[in-house]
């Protein structure tokens, strides 16, 4: 991958949206010929890490590889024949592939806004893993806007499919209505879950208010209290049976999974179901966010993220504190962006709301966690960090 001109901020550009950015913008050479059509073109955070010296997860690389090209439009290649998810509606992607037995193989799913998903969510917090290093317990997602053929294929599909409850029948609604629009149906591509991904609902309170807690008694969530003993490396823990995995890195894991969560607002990680853990290569297991969508840089802020840990991966805190003062003092730079605005577009961040209510919610958010953070560690001192 080369390096990305950082003028740019959509990763998808239509015909027409196209020869005004080639009269407006200055780009590269390179980069100015017209795709075709509703295409994922590039990867602007990823690549920037990559141009930047940082390694991504296999996993992270391998759906670039798949997704870089990929033009839903293109009715030849691509094929949707199943919906997917629970409350929220969500198209699956096939490529067509006569070489494999099944005839396809699966580009994962298209996520389009509803009440029980937010796209821009979804791709930043797998952005936002990468940047910490950690993409490798997320599950990989990018924007994506469906066009006129894609989006007709999801009618049909939806009326194929009798939904019952309310949340379906309301996201049902919703997904027609912004079809019908005739505009392109924003949301983002989600890769398809690994093999072995199973629930874990032991580390959730179901039934807490509001929407369920983590459960206070489970060991991953004991050693996130700086006032408890710290994991330690080498020793295994079981999360499930068959998933068996080494203590300290499992509760660093989920440190940095609920430090992303309190900085994007997530409301509905613990209703059930929403807490995943693979296996990888050698059969151990890691935690693995599948869904993030619920969670929502809103006009108010909730700390109740926050009063759920108090132990953190020393390293991650101090990359949000540098993108904190990024967004700051954006002639500090950051990744080689000087702009903060181009930045949380990139960062997934693009559908919502403003771009410059994005950029004050995320500061704040993330002005918020750190001076949690600084509290704890006067309290507990080194007691509120791994290492």
């Amino acid at each position: 991958m080369g390096r990305l001109p950082r003028e740019r901020t959509a990763v998808l550009v239509t015909g027409a949206c196209f020869l005004a950015v080639v009269a407006t913008a200055v780009l590269p050479a390179p980069l100015r010929a017209a795709p075709p059509g509703y295409e994922i073109q590039s990867f602007p955070l990823l690549e920037a890490l990559q141009s930047g010296g940082q390694s991504l997860s296999a996993d992270s690389k391998d759906w670039m590889k798949k997704w870089k090209g990929m033009n839903l439009e293109d009715s030849a290649s691509y094929t949707f024949k199943e919906l997917s998810g629970s409350t929220s509606i969500n198209m699956k992607i096939e490529k067509i592939d006569a070489s494999d037995p099944k005839g396809y193989k699966s580009r994962g799913s298209f996520v389009p806004r509803n009440s029980s998903a937010n796209p821009d969510i979804e791709i930043a917090a797998f952005n936002l893993s990468a940047i910490l290093g950690y993409d490798q317990i997320y599950r990989p997602g990018a924007r994506y806007e469906l066009g006129p053929v894609a989006s007709q294929a999801f009618k049909t599909l939806i009326g194929k499919y009798h939904f019952a409850g309310s949340a379906r029948l309301a996201n049902k609604a919703r997904i027609l209505k912004a079809i019908q629009s005739g505009v392109p149906l924003k949301g983002c591509v989600k890769a398809k879950k690994d093999d072995t991904t199973v629930a874990l609902d032991a580390i959730a309170n179901t039934h807490a208010p509001s929407n369920g807690a983590p459960n206070a008694g489970h060991p991953i969530v004991r050693f996130l209290q700086a006032a408890n003993d710290k994991p330690m490396a080498g020793r295994s823990l079981t999360l499930k049976a068959g998933y068996v995995g080494d203590e300290l890195a499992l509760a660093r894991e989920y440190s940095v999974i609920m430090t992303i969560d309190a900085v994007t607002q997530q409301w509905d990680r613990y209703s059930g179901g929403n807490v995943a853990i693979r296996k990888d290569d050698q059969g151990r297991a890691h935690f693995y966010m599948t869904d993030n969508g619920g969670a929502d840089l809103s006009d108010s802020w909730n700390s109740r993220n926050l009063t759920w840990f108090s132990r953190f991966d020393r390293g991650v805190i101090q990359k949000l504190s540098d993108l904190k003062q990024f967004l700051d003092a954006p002639a500090t730079g950051y990744l080689g962006y000087s702009d903060p605005e181009v930045f949380v577009t990139d960062l997934g961040l693009y559908s919502q709301n403003s771009i410059s209510i994005n950029v004050q919610r995320l500061r704040r958010n993330l002005g918020f966690v750190l001076d949690y953070v600084k509290a704890t560690e006067t309290k507990f001192g080194d007691k509120a960090f791994f290492d």
